[in-house]
């Protein structure tokens, strides 16, 4: 049985729609965008200036620090940046701790772009406004624990 579609056998509407994807009927080289690659590679000076994140920095910027009001309302008396700073690390830490005291070494805060004289200064402001207490030890890290 042969089945008539519009004048024509289902064979040969079939044969007529393959002849029609052809060779005469694709894209060439010329007009793929994607053909050639190395048009599309970035220049070696736009690579000189990418630098690579190492993973634990990848991680650690997805991190995040909740700070409760009462810490806003009395960081708001800081006088300087490396409070704020050692604060939401403190706060990091004391998260991650799971409320234990913890030291506090001059490698970690450095991290945060902190020296270890702006870490004391920034110590000693953090207890002044009742956030934390210290206990500073000879020739080792102190050991911090949040009050509020």
């Amino acid at each position: 049985m042969l089945i008539l579609v519009s004048g024509k056998s289902f064979t040969d509407r079939v044969r007529c729609h393959r002849s029609r994807s052809g060779p005469a009927n694709r894209m060439t080289d010329a007009d793929d965008p994607y053909a050639d690659l190395k048009r599309h590679r970035a220049p070696p000076e736009m690579l000189a200036n990418v630098v690579l994140v190492p993973p634990k920095i990848q991680k650690r910027r997805q991190q995040f620090v909740k700070v409760p009001w009462a810490w806003i309302e009395r960081l708001v008396e800081a006088r300087h940046i490396a409070t704020y700073r050692v604060a939401l690390h403190v706060l990091y830490r004391h998260w991650k701790n799971g409320g234990l005291p913890f030291t506090l070494s001059n490698a970690a805060i450095a991290d945060e772009g902190v020296s270890r004289w702006r870490k004391w200064e920034a110590l000693g402001e953090l207890e002044q406004l009742g956030l934390i207490t210290v206990e500073r030890r000879k020739r080792r890290s102190p050991r911090i624990t949040v009050i509020a």
